[in-house]
């Protein structure tokens, strides 16, 4: 995979797309490292790793670790680089551990019976678009979604992300070539119930958490009123 490659892989999230990142810078300087004689100097690899990390910090807005100065080798590097290592470990599991629970929030655990079920359903989708009179690219791609689907099926927890593309596709393909394709939208809807059912039996911690109580502004303070003049100090006046 080349650089361009991976850039454009990243995931749309900031932080996890910074983690991503990083787990390549750090493969990256544990091979340069290891090609480094033992009187090698291993500093100017790490100054070029923070230089990295921090620039990918920058354009990817994660501001504690953008903020950091990568020091010149010749000063107190060693103190500074060591700073910099515990500040993006403890960034990186921070951001491994959010990512793991919203990961479970986004995806359900199937049983073993339903699974079966699922491929079922899938195999009865393919089996309909195989004799429908499709674009041959549109087929593919509705092939391609399919797969990716069906292969999450079989992961410890099945996300949503590619059952709902597939649902989408397969959905939309079922209303524009009309009644020949109809059978598509009850399969679909079967998966649909399937996962919805399993991931209800799920306990809170999987489920998505309330939205956030919007704090309401304080009323505005009472005006402490001044004593009022009277009109009549005008005829006090000399003047």
């Amino acid at each position: 995979m080349t650089d361009d490659d991976f850039y454009a892989s990243l995931n749309d999230d900031n932080e996890i797309a910074f983690t991503q990142v990083v787990e390549m810078l750090d493969s990256k300087l544990r091979e340069n490292i290891a090609s480094l004689d033992d009187r090698d100097d291993p500093r100017y690899f790490q100054q070029d790793y923070m230089n990295k990390v921090v620039a990918a910090a920058g354009a990817l807005e994660v501001d504690e670790i953008a903020n950091f100065d990568v020091p010149p080798i010749q000063h107190d590097f060693s103190g500074a680089y060591d700073e910099f290592s515990l500040a993006l470990q403890r960034f990186v599991m921070k951001v491994s551990l959010r990512k793991v629970r919203t990961g479970k929030v986004y995806s359900v655990e199937l049983s073993a019976a339903d699974k079966e079920r699922v491929h079922g359903y899938v195999k009865k989708i393919r089996n309909i678009l195989e004799g429908a009179d499709l674009d041959e690219r549109k087929r593919n791609s509705l092939y391609a979604k399919l797969n990716a689907f069906d292969a999450d099926v079989d992961r410890a927890r099945t996300p949503f992300n590619n059952a709902m593309l597939m649902a989408l596709d397969v959905a939309y393909v079922a209303k524009a070539y009309g009644e020949a394709l109809n059978p598509l939208s009850d399969l679909v809807k079967r998966i649909n119930d399937l996962l919805a059912s399993a991931k209800s039996k799920e306990p809170e911690a999987a489920q998505l958490p309330p939205p956030e109580q919007k704090k309401k502004l304080p009323p505005p303070p009472k005006q402490i009123e001044g004593p009022k003049l009277s009109r009549d100090l005008d005829d006090d006046i000399p003047f």
